[in-house]
């Protein structure tokens, strides 16, 4: 009997992404404080970077859909660690905001795409279906162990070079060996390897062991979604909306954290940035978790759950003056966004099957992505004009009450065509 490989593919993606968002997104996060100085930006300018970012990774979603249909998830992977590293040598060499923008915003912004949940998301959904949530959730973990990592070692290496360009070649490595990872061990499909998903050939009669088969308590529809029957679901609306909010709360943590701490309230660069690896780390320790209940409990009670926490940490790092309220903070917001974080792309393949799964992703952070990146813009200007994040981070807090709501509420989407069972 041929050893199932779908384990293996698993490792190498969550290898994949560590390497492509853990260090690169975040790192890249944590040079913002000393590329604001060295260069004279005000924290609006920089911020829209950091905003550019996620939008082209949003809106670049769907092209890494169509990259998929033509070239396989494995070859997108590929082909967007040789992005990442161009970007990030455009990074390396700039003076002026457009270089920046162009180098960060856009370029690296479609190498993300290109080497995390869109292609990822698609290959775990091909090669398991019973432990799909545990195994999103172990990949999406990864890049909050890079952040733990690579936050506090960008700051350290910035500290000891004197500068902030020689992080971004780290940074363009980072994203290369990622796509040598995919080359050598990541294969789209267990048919390529003659292989069933889950390990399990369906058609087979099954061993009567004379054990009892336990039901499964998670939803998972028997219909194949097309994209346009989804999107017509009150459901996937939810979804996009209570994840849209999520993503705005990282967004505005991610970009702003360091600068209020280290520049407003006078913490120490190492420590702020020792707090943003924390928010890393704790995100991953958050996906993982989701990733383990979520083949027991209903993932819209895990995003509901992370959302919540998430809000209360975004209260707390209004008021950070010490230490203990400082990693309060991060603690929250990090496992809160991690547990709704691994929710989306569960909810979106039980909920519609893996059928058309790259493109209901896509067309979700097409729509996700725009709005929750406002976040950081608003942030940044605000802080500009008011001298003051406040209204920013109370007022995220208020705003994420209703979604949390309404994911408590939902119930799984009926086909109008087909019926669909647990």
């Amino acid at each position: 009997m041929t050893k199932f490989s779908g384990w293996k593919i698993a490792y190498a993606l969550c290898a994949i992404y560590f390497l492509a968002v853990g260090v690169v997104y975040y790192g890249y996060a944590a040079l913002l404080p000393a590329m604001i100085k060295d260069l004279g930006w005000s924290r609006g300018d920089a911020s829209f970077g950091f905003s550019l970012l996620s939008v082209v990774s949003g809106l670049a979603a769907p092209l890494a859909a169509y990259s998929i249909r033509r070239i396989g998830a494995r070859n997108t992977i590929i082909a967007g660690g040789g992005v990442s590293a161009l970007g990030s040598v455009i990074t390396y060499f700039t003076d002026t905001l457009l270089a920046y923008y162009f180098g960060v915003g856009i370029v690296i912004g479609l190498a993300v795409t290109f080497q995390s949940l869109v292609p990822g998301g698609q290959i775990l959904a091909n090669w398991f279906l019973r432990r799909r949530a545990l195994t999103m959730g172990m990949f999406l973990s990864m890049g909050g162990f890079g952040a733990f990592i690579a936050a506090p070692a960008m700051a350290y290496l910035t500290e000891v070079t004197g500068g902030w360009r020689e992080p971004w070649l780290v940074l363009a490595a980072s994203g290369l060996a990622g796509s040598l990872v995919a080359y050598f061990f990541v294969r789209n499909h267990p048919d390529e390897l003659g292989q069933h998903q889950d390990g399990v050939d369906a058609s087979a009669p099954p061993l009567n062991t004379g054990a009892p088969v336990k039901k499964s308590q998670v939803y998972h529809t028997t219909h194949n979604w097309m994209t346009g029957e989804a999107m017509r679901t009150r459901e996937f609306w939810v979804i996009i909306g209570a994840f849209t909010m999520a993503t705005m709360g990282i967004g505005i943590s991610t970009s702003q954290s360091l600068i209020f701490l280290v520049q407003d309230r006078g913490v120490d660069a190492i420590l702020a940035a020792s707090a943003l690896g924390t928010v890393g780390l704790m995100g991953a320790a958050g996906r993982l978790s989701g990733g383990v209940l979520g083949d027991y409990f209903e993932p819209r009670l895990i995003m509901a759950a992370g959302l919540g926490l998430e809000l209360s940490g975004m209260v707390l790092l209004n008021y950070s003056d010490d230490t203990v309220t400082l990693y309060a903070y991060a603690m929250l917001v990090g496992f809160g966004f991690g547990m709704a974080y691994l929710s989306l792309p569960t909810l979106i393949a039980n909920y519609f099957s893996a059928h058309d799964y790259a493109k209901l992703v896509a067309r979700a952070y097409l729509l996700i992505v725009p709005v929750s990146a406002l976040g950081p813009v608003i942030a940044g200007y605000t802080r500009d004009l008011a001298q003051s994040y406040t209204f920013v981070f109370l007022g995220f807090a208020a705003l994420s009450v209703l979604p949390v709501i309404l994911l408590v509420l939902m119930r799984p989407p009926m086909p109008k065509s087909s019926t669909a069972v647990q």
